[in-house]
């Protein structure tokens, strides 16, 4: 294999990749803003500066390819004076409100300027000025904060398949805005925050609610969808701020949509159900868990009984209950549901051309390696019980009782008589296998709200309850 050598550390390397990568490898971080692994190389940061022997210039390590026998420095006299004066250009503009800007404490300008920029400013002149702009329902442009790494522009071009952000003017005028001042169209708009490297680009969904060093993060699944992109959930205080995609190249690479992003949204909801509930007349009572145990344990006693596991739940929560429908109501029936016209792994089909499936829960393949058959149409049985993770759209319900076990909100239960209240996919460790046949494991990054139980515990309570009652 093909070796160079990078501030004195031999590093193999496949022809064809930058020196960004292979220094990477090599355990040396080389300061980049302009440069990210999924979009084209442009080098106008300039930011990425190296000293490559026998080139008598600096060289931008995003645009040269590491050659055989190639030496290298990163840190050498020429390479820090390059940098520091890229960093003194580039906060000639820039606004001194790290205080209040979202960016602050993962701001690659801040970390940048820390590790290669001066204590020293020369520039005395008045900076610039903008006016904040809002580009939709996700993102909220601060320009003044803006260093002109196009990143977002690429973005939107090679990615989002949608060129509508773009740069107007020039030199110390210039203006990346959208076109025509229209607001954004993608449904992937978030990735423009992701991959700003300063606080120009916000998220309207997170702005000015936490900061970012008070987060802890946790890594997992969307639930959004059976692409299964991988996530990292951040939360303080039992509470969830935001959802972050997380690298895998064999999926979703660098990206996630907002319809994902934003998911987890429901399992906050005031209207989701967290007690056990029964209804009375028109309006719901609340009920013990005892109570709602022996409910449940009487109505599905009955002959013509239909158990609905939806295809949002993990492969341990399907299991569970697979097993209880089969050694305690034999002659009940185990039907799985979860996206309108999306029965089968067979009918789901990607329904753009970045990330996004027809199917709206993680799981569809897990049931079908399971072996449960989907719903057909409407549901009928004189019981009707629905497990559900609270992704799975629900399907129209005939029966005379109706108990639902999982996550609901009030609105989606008018026609149900008994509800149970189950764990949500953020509040829950556990399995699904996306549409690819590829495993993969949620986590759980909260505890579960009120009187919530997993699946398997209710499962186990009303076991119990069963022997409880023959031993009495």
């Amino acid at each position: 294999m093909a070796k160079c050598t990078i501030d004195g550390k031999e590093v193999e390397f496949t022809p064809g990749e930058n020196l960004i990568k292979v220094a990477k490898r090599a355990g040396v971080d080389i300061p980049v803003f302009c440069y990210h692994p999924g979009l084209t190389v442009v080098a106008q940061c300039r930011m990425c500066y190296v000293e490559v022997e026998k080139m008598p210039k600096l060289q931008t390590a995003c645009s040269t390819n590491a050659a055989e026998g190639m030496v290298v420095k990163t840190t050498s006299e020429a390479v820090k004076k390059g940098r520091e004066g890229t960093m003194e250009f580039l906060l000639l503009n820039h606004p001194l409100d790290c205080p209040i800007c979202d960016k602050a404490g993962e701001c690659d300008l801040q970390d940048n300027s820390f590790g290669s920029g001066s204590a020293y400013m020369r520039h005395s002149e008045e900076r610039r000025t903008y006016v904040d702009v809002d580009m939709g329902d996700v993102i909220q442009k601060n320009m003044n904060r803006c260093i002109h790494c196009t990143r977002c522009i690429r973005f939107g071009d090679e990615i989002a398949g949608i060129h509508e952000m773009v740069a107007i003017k020039r030199g110390n005028n210039i203006d990346i805005t959208t076109i025509d001042g229209k607001q954004l169209q993608t449904e992937y708009a978030g990735n423009y925050s992701d991959i700003c490297p300063t606080g120009s680009l916000t998220l309207k969904d997170f702005r000015f609610k936490k900061r970012a060093w008070m987060l802890k993060k946790t890594d997992t699944v969307c639930e959004g969808c059976s692409k299964g992109c991988n996530m990292e959930i951040q939360h303080e205080g039992n509470a969830i701020y935001r959802c972050v995609p997380r690298e895998n190249l064999e999926i979703n690479k660098y990206w996630m949509c907002d319809e994902g992003r934003f998911n987890y949204h429901y399992t906050q909801d005031p209207a989701r159900i967290l007690n056990p509930v029964q209804k009375v007349g028109a309006a719901w009572s609340k009920i013990t868990w005892d109570q709602g145990l022996s409910a449940l344990k009487s109505e599905t006693n009955a002959v013509n009984t239909l158990f609905l596991l939806g295809t949002d739940l993990t492969l341990e929560e399907m299991s569970a209950i697979r097993e209880t429908v089969t050694r305690n109501h034999k002659n009940a029936k185990l039907l799985s549901f979860g996206t309108h016209g999306v029965e089968t792994s067979a009918q789901d089909k990607s329904q753009d051309q970045i990330l996004k499936m027809k199917s709206k829960t993680s799981n569809l393949m897990g049931a079908e390696k399971l072996g449960i058959e989907a719903l057909q149409g409407k549901a009928k049985a004189d019981v009707v019980v629905v497990f559900r993770g609270g992704r799975a759209q629900l399907p129209a319900i005939e029966s005379k009782k109706t108990i639902g076990v999982g996550v609901f909100l009030e609105k989606e239960v008018t026609s149900f008589d008994v509800i149970l209240p189950g764990l949500a996919f953020t509040e829950k460790d556990g399995t699904v296998i996306n549409h690819q046949g590829k495993e993969q494991r949620l986590k759980r990054a909260v505890l579960p709200r009120e009187k919530c139980k997993a699946i398997p515990e209710v499962l186990m309570l009303l076991l119990n309850q069963k022997t409880r009652e023959v031993l009495a």
